[in-house]
């Protein structure tokens, strides 16, 4: 049998979490860039959720 690895999750929980604050801050502040926050939040939340 394959012995699995745990793998560290907390720093993408971190990015995650941060990465949400900054879009609902962008958000509330009608920043015009907030999109370039997308790519961290949804790349963070795949590690995060490590189903990538």
């Amino acid at each position: 049998m394959e012995r699995q690895e745990k793998k560290g999750t907390a720093i993408w929980w971190a990015i995650f979490l941060v990465s949400t604050a900054g879009l609902l801050f962008a958000i509330n502040q009608h920043w015009e860039w907030l999109t370039l926050i997308l790519p961290f939040q949804c790349t963070s939340f795949v590690k995060a959720m490590d189903i990538i």
